[in-house]
């Protein structure tokens, strides 16, 4: 069976990875190609175009890259056409996936549509609601209450719980804030142009955070260019850095500080504090500031219907800001308890193991297999 997998940036590549090896477990021939990173070339799938193409931040890096990435759409689009595999399942990405699978539909391509981790229609951009129930046969987003939107407006959406939940095993093992060291985890972000917002306030931040007697490291993503990680290394030669894996610095450190995104969701199910740092191109400023129809950013906040982690948006994610937060959570142990109650509570909203399973079968069910 031959199915074309898409993912951009690393957190894609991590969901189409475990999709991918949910799906070997249940079809003995399975040929998954398409374009991913690497962690889908590590589960066995054919990556014939890098994830890495995808990953932009704001309006104005996608327009400098229109014809690159029109080129790649048109080259991916031929080749479903030539190979017609089965099924189409983009994850995530959608200023990209979404005219990717409208050219597809255009071209001809009669096979099955999925879309994993599907654009955010109940934040912004609801008129892309339409595009899903009309061109995809299955949606299958990461938490419930986008189901909850796209079931009401009309779209195929199964959901039954997060990959996370499989992932981090229970935090309250650690035994509480108090007895997690003095490490202060802190992600520029894993895009140039975010590093490049975002690095100048957490190395003021960093200088801080030593005086107060804390132990700032710097992690460099491993999903950055060779070329970016060594000169984010240069740039932060007199602080600690990590580049191994994220999760595990966040899981020794005592609270996160940096970008918005997938990172919120992990420290959250580590029971960690997080301040959450958002800076953007100014056109991408005045885009979100008319559309986005949600108030919070990060989607630990939206779980909890309250701002637990502090969002830093834009002229706020200054030293000043982030430090002040940071004060906060540690002078108050009885506010500090209350918080990480709350936080156990938007934790218990992300469903039930098994979540790549789960998707295994809702796609081989829409392909009429077993």
């Amino acid at each position: 069976m031959k199915i074309l997998v898409s993912s951009g940036e690393a957190s894609g590549d991590h969901l189409a990875a475990t999709l991918v090896t949910a799906l070997k477990e249940r079809v003995s021939r399975l040929d998954s190609w398409g374009m991913g990173g690497r962690e889908s070339r590590k589960c066995g799938m054919r990556v014939e175009w890098a994830s890495e193409e995808l990953q932009l931040m704001g309006i104005g890096e996608v327009l400098s890259s229109i014809p690159r990435l029109l080129r790649l759409k048109h080259e991916i689009c031929r080749r479903v056409c030539e190979e017609k595999p089965v099924a189409v399942v983009v994850v995530d990405s959608p200023d990209f996936h979404i005219p990717l699978l409208r050219q597809l539909r255009q071209s001809g391509y009669g096979g099955k549509i999925v879309y994993l981790a599907p654009p955010q229609v109940w934040a912004w951009r609801s008129g892309r609601t339409a595009f899903l129930r009309e061109t995809c046969d299955l949606c299958l987003p990461l938490f419930d209450f986008e189901n909850d939107f796209l079931a009401a407006s009309g779209v195929r959406s199964e959901w039954a719980g997060h990959p996370f939940v499989d992932e981090f095993p229970n935090p309250e093992g650690k035994g509480g804030p108090g007895n997690r060291g003095r490490r202060v985890a802190l992600l520029p972000g894993s895009r140039a142009s975010e590093i490049l917002r975002l690095l100048p306030v957490l190395e003021e931040t960093a200088g801080i955070l030593e005086n107060k007697g804390f132990e700032p490291v710097f992690s460099i993503a491993p999903g950055l260019d060779s070329r970016e990680r060594e000169r984010l290394g240069e740039a932060l030669s007199r602080f600690r850095t990590d580049a191994g894996d994220g999760r595990t610095l966040m899981g020794n450190s005592c609270c996160v500080i940096g970008a918005s995104g997938t990172a919120a969701v992990e420290a959250m199910m580590m029971d960690l504090f997080m301040i959450v740092l958002y800076r953007v191109s100014l056109s991408s400023e005045v885009a979100f500031k008319l559309f986005v129809k949600t108030p919070h950013i990060s989607i630990p906040n939206h779980l909890a219907g309250c701002r637990l982690y502090p969002e830093l948006v834009q002229g706020e994610a200054r030293t000043s800001g982030i430090m002040e937060h940071f004060d906060e959570y540690w002078a108050d142990e009885r506010k500090r308890k209350i918080f990480h109650e709350r936080l156990k509570i938007a934790r218990s909203r992300m469903g039930k193991p098994g979540a790549g399973s789960f998707w295994a079968r809702c796609i081989l069910d829409a392909l009429g297999r077993t």
